[in-house]
């Protein structure tokens, strides 16, 4: 892997754990609203599963930390449990699968009357 190559991968990281960060703000304005939506209407209070989201994206988040950390140390250096690709199927990927996938449908659960309006 050449100079270049790593230099991009390393700003695709870096810039990839905004998104994560931005995800993660979002679910904590979306509980909050949720929070008090629910009050208002009496609906039943799911809002606390968005913060259970929250934490599942900071794990990934943490996890794709770790991984940009690994572009710049040295291959014969690393544990060879970073190198492994299960390690971030189920601490990033699986993580990061099923918070949006909460997020999603607390959201669902929340806001879906705007799309019964006309």
């Amino acid at each position: 892997m050449t100079g270049a190559e790593t230099s991009l991968k390393i700003v695709a990281a870096i810039l990839g754990t905004f998104g994560l960060i931005a995800l993660m703000h979002a679910l904590v304005i979306l509980a909050q609203l949720g929070k008090k939506l629910g009050a208002v209407t009496k609906m039943r209070s799911t809002y606390r599963g968005y913060y259970a989201a929250v934490a599942l994206v900071g794990l990934a988040l943490v996890l794709r930390l770790v991984r940009a950390s690994v572009f710049w140390a040295e291959r014969d250096s690393l544990p060879s449990a970073l190198n492994e690709p299960l390690l971030y199927l189920f601490l990033y990927h699986i993580p990061l699968a099923v918070g949006v996938t909460i997020g999603l449908a607390i959201t669902w659960y929340y806001w879906k009357w705007l799309l019964k309006e006309r």
